[in-house]
C-alpha cells in the first residue's frame, strides 16, 4: 500500500515539474510531506502493534502475579477474615474491569480497515476512560490538526473519510459541536426464538 502511495506521489511529482503553471517550491513540498507520510505510517503501525503487544503482556503478567498472591494470602489467613476477603474481591472485580477495558479497545481497534482509521481510533480511545483512556474530550479540528499537521488537502481527506466511514459504521459518534466519541461495543443481537405451535 506504502509503496503504490509512493508511485503515486512520484508521479505527480514528475506532473508537477513538467507543469508550467506549478510553483516548484510549493509543490515539492507538498511531495515530499506525502512522502515522509506514506513513509511513516508502517513505522507507526509497528509501534503501535508493539504498545498494544508489551501492554498485553504487562496485563497478563500482572494478571498471575495477583492470583498468585491471592492464593498465598487465602492460604496464610484469607478463609476467616472479612477484610481480607473484602479486599480480595475489590482486587477481583479491578482486574475484571481492566480486561474489560481492554477486550472494548481491542474490539473497537478491530473496525478500523485503514491507517487513517486506526490513528483516529486510537486518538479517540486515548481519551475514553470505558476503553482504558484518560478521560477528556476530542474534537473534530483537534483530530485534524494532530492527524494532518500540514494542512495538506489529501492528508485532511483521509483523516475525514476515516471519521466518518467509522461514524457510519457505529463505531464513533460526532455531536453536533465537533466532540468525536467512541461508542462503547454493542453485545451480538440474537435472533427470536422461533414460537412453539
Amino acid at each position: 500500500m506504502s509503496e503504490r502511495r509512493t508511485l503515486t506521489t512520484l508521479i505527480r511529482l514528475g506532473r508537477a515539474l513538467t507543469d508550467p503553471d506549478a510553483d516548484p517550491a510549493r509543490d515539492a513540498a507538498q511531495v515530499a510531506r506525502r512522502t515522509v507520510q506514506a513513509l511513516s505510517e508502517p513505522v507507526h503501525e509497528a509501534r503501535a502493534g508493539l504498545r498494544a503487544r508489551a501492554r498485553d503482556l504487562r496485563d497478563r503478567a500482572s494478571q498471575r502475579a495477583d492470583e498468585r498472591l491471592e492464593r498465598l494470602i487465602t492460604e496464610r489467613r484469607g478463609e476467616q477474615d472479612p477484610e481480607v476477603l473484602a479486599l480480595l474481591k475489590q482486587r477481583r472485580a479491578a482486574r475484571a474491569a481492566r480486561t474489560r477495558q481492554e477486550d472494548a479497545r481491542r474490539t473497537l481497534l478491530a473496525h478500523a480497515q485503514t491507517p487513517p482509521q486506526r490513528q483516529v481510533l486510537r486518538a479517540v480511545l486515548d481519551v475514553t476512560p470505558w476503553a482504558g483512556g484518560v478521560p477528556g474530550e476530542l474534537r473534530y479540528t483537534q483530530l485534524l490538526d494532530r492527524l494532518a499537521p500540514g494542512g495538506d488537502a489529501v492528508s485532511e481527506m483521509s483523516v475525514h473519510r476515516a471519521i466518518w466511514t467509522l461514524a457510519e459504521a457505529g463505531v464513533l459518534a460526532v455531536s453536533p459541536h465537533g466532540v468525536v466519541s467512541a461508542a462503547p461495543p454493542r453485545p451480538p443481537q440474537a435472533l427470536p426464538a422461533p414460537a412453539d405451535r
